[in-house]
């Protein structure tokens, strides 16, 4: 959903919004599934010069892949935020780079006089989800010879304590522990 700015500089209000997201408007990675709806959130657009403030809640329901035994799991989202975009800088040249200070790291930028809501509550999701997606705390995952789901069943294969590339490497952390 693109929101003209223009039009809101016309009104002295800020926008506010209640706007359901399903999965083809908000382009999420392929692996992140939406289970129970859309994306419920509570949006307000304010601007303050040109500076656009936005402010919201959100509210889903995530299927997730476990990346130690590959089974779906769900996990609920609940997220308040606050942005701030400013106007693009124009860079004239290729060579030349707009500097930003360490501060300016929490500013995005808007184009054409145009915020794309969907990218931002996409981007909100995708800052939410885990590094490592695990269904439960101590998943055991798969076997890595024969894959079996190690939470479900044991097997009989034959443990390797140690990875064989990296045996040269344990007996110099021997050395050192000494």
């Amino acid at each position: 959903m693109i929101i003209d700015l223009n039009e809101l500089r016309q009104s002295s209000d800020p926008l506010s919004l209640s706007i359901n997201f399903d999965t083809r408007q908000l382009k999420l990675p392929s692996d992140v599934n939406l289970s129970k709806g859309p994306v419920r959130s509570q949006l307000t657009v304010s601007l303050a010069g040109d500076q656009v403030k936005v402010m919201g809640e959100l509210k889903a329901e995530l299927e997730l892949d476990c990346c130690r035994c590959l089974k779906s799991f769900g996990q609920s989202l609940k997220k308040n935020f606050r942005l701030e975009y400013w106007p693009d800088p124009e860079v004239k040249q290729e060579a030349e780079r707009a500097v930003l200070n360490y501060k300016d790291l929490v500013v995005g930028f808007y184009h054409n006089d145009q915020l794309d809501l969907s990218a931002i509550v996409c981007e909100q999701i995708v800052l939410e989800i885990p590094m490592k997606l695990v269904c439960e705390k101590d998943c055991k995952g798969l076997c890595d010879q024969c894959g079996v789901d190690l939470n479900e069943n044991e097997c009989s294969c034959e443990r390797r304590t140690i990875d064989p590339r990296l045996v040269a490497l344990s007996s110099i952390k021997e050395r050192l522990n000494k």
